[in-house]
């Protein structure tokens, strides 16, 4: 197995995709005829519900908004790898296509022009495959440089960036570009090969956090510009592996991870350029190996997961609260 054995809404989901970008510090008086920019007000904490439930509990599934609707592909359920896509919109998952085989632990983002991006996982190998998802059909884009499961995708510019990875043999330090055409190209390099890391854009940046190395866990927090290169930008609390992660309007949201072998954690970070890591809260059980998308206004969708050695059928609706 190339992925993981061997380490040890609720109808409030109509969603909006975001972008990234907070600035803490007070602004200046403005001049005469202009007006401020209002700085973003703090994220304090968060309210949770369960808004929907999987069809099957899942693991290594990716997921990607688009268009008003989260997409979900493949994943780990109880009797194997999964090939279903699944689409989820106001509380409910319906059936949105299938996957060419069953695939885990592979990566999806948002493209331009309505597309989603599906690159890479595994089953008993790792692969190599694009595609591109729209309008319900699956279409061929092409193939990685090598195969790479456990990766992370961030959209950032108009492009897709693919974070580290394992081809089934080694442990992948590479970041690569994607455009909307399928077009390849290296973009960067981290200072490790690393697999189950989260990645999400913010300001034009790719922020990466946690992992698994040959060393072990990961609580290094990387910033990736592009055309500039990897910088270390803070650390998280515990090293893990397989956190939720996803990018609002002005940060991103960190939830759970695994620290150890069936040990996962329950700690939700808020990460902002300005203001770094914040905790913000507590889900109400541990969770790793899911799926996290943002919906607009505050809203994140945490899918799927583990909780310890359990893997979980829950979708769950975190709003973000907010103070002064």
């Amino acid at each position: 197995m190339p992925c993981r054995r061997e380490v040890p809404l609720a109808l409030l989901l109509a969603a909006f995709l975001g972008a990234c970008g907070r600035t803490a510090a007070p602004a200046p008086h403005p001049a005469a005829g202009h007006q401020a920019t209002p700085s973003p007000r703090l994220v304090t904490g968060f309210a949770l519900q369960q808004a929907a439930t999987l069809p099957v509990p899942a693991e290594g599934l990716a997921a990607a908004a688009q268009g008003g609707k989260v997409y979900l592909f493949g994943g780990l359920g109880p009797e194997g790898s999964l090939a279903a896509i699944y689409r989820l919109q106001d509380g409910r998952i319906t059936p949105a296509g299938q996957l060419p085989l069953p695939i885990h632990d592979l990566a999806a983002a948002p493209l331009p022009g309505g597309a989603i991006l599906i690159a890479g996982g595994g089953e008993v190998r790792s692969f190599d495959r694009l595609y591109l998802y729209k309008g319900g059909q699956l279409h061929p884009l092409g193939a990685l440089p090598t195969p790479r499961s456990d990766l992370a995708a961030a959209p950032c510019g108009g492009d897709v960036y693919l974070v580290g990875g394992y081809t089934g043999q080694s442990f992948l330090a590479s970041i690569l570009r994607i455009d909307p055409q399928g077009r390849v190209a290296a973009a960067g390099k981290l200072p490790l090969g690393l697999r189950y890391a989260g990645a999400a854009a913010l300001g034009g940046r790719v922020y990466i956090f946690g992992g698994f190395a040959l060393s072990g866990y990961q609580s290094a927090i990387y910033r990736f510009t592009p055309g500039q290169g990897v910088t270390r930008a803070g650390a998280l609390p515990v090293a893990v592996r397989a956190p939720l992660v996803a990018a609002g309007s002005d940060g991103i949201l960190v939830a759970g991870g695994e620290s150890g072998p069936g040990e996962d954690q329950n700690g939700v970070y808020w990460y902002s350029e300005s203001g770094g890591l914040l905790r913000i809260g507590a889900l109400p059980a541990p969770l790793a190996l899911g799926a996290a998308s943002y919906l607009g206004q505050g809203r994140f969708a945490l899918i799927g997961g583990e909780d310890g050695t359990r893997l979980s059928q829950r979708v769950y609706l975190l709003t973000l609260r907010h103070g002064r």
